[in-house]
């Protein structure tokens, strides 16, 4: 039975930890963030079983890929408005896992739900518009000197600086 599509942020706290903490403190939060999804669509509302934690993995292969991007991209005097593509980049990862999850494991460890790979693309297309949305937002509190300056005080270094010209 195909239950209500809603929008789903939960990998918003993973790309802000990434941006901001490095790639190994987003693939904790992301993880750590796909933990509730991955028990809801594994054991309470699906039929994925211990394939459910697929979601904690794939937000974790986000957090770690846009953080590791984000410390890459080093030289730009305004990296905010970088981090749209940042985030859908680092996404990337994430989708192939997606794609690998619901077209190969799927099939061969839940054999009676094969016909859930039929939903990979409709996922997909809804991960990617969610995770626009999300890159958009990352961007704009990463620009924000509010929240930047809230995480200097009580984070001691961070990823992201930005740069200002003098």
């Amino acid at each position: 039975m195909v239950r209500q599509v809603a929008v789903d942020f939960s990998s918003l706290p993973a790309f802000i930890a990434a941006v901001f903490g490095g790639p190994v403190v987003g693939a904790l939060t992301g993880f750590i963030a796909g933990i509730l999804p991955s028990a809801f669509f594994g054991f309470i509302g699906g039929q994925l079983g211990i394939l459910g934690f697929g979601t904690s993995v794939g937000k974790a292969i986000s957090g770690f890929s846009v953080g590791l991007v984000t410390r890459m991209v080093k030289s730009s005097q305004n990296r905010t408005a970088l981090l749209i593509p940042i985030v859908l980049l680092g996404f990337a990862p994430e989708a192939i896992w997606i794609y690998v999850l619901f077209t190969v494991l799927i099939p061969v460890f839940v054999p009676g739900q094969t016909f859930l790979s039929a939903f990979v693309v409709p996922i997909l297309v809804k991960a990617w518009f969610e995770v626009g949305l999300m890159s958009v937002f990352t961007s704009a509190i990463a620009g924000h000197s509010g929240f930047r300056a809230f995480l200097a005080h009580y984070v001691q270094a961070t990823t992201f600086q930005s740069r200002r010209s003098t």
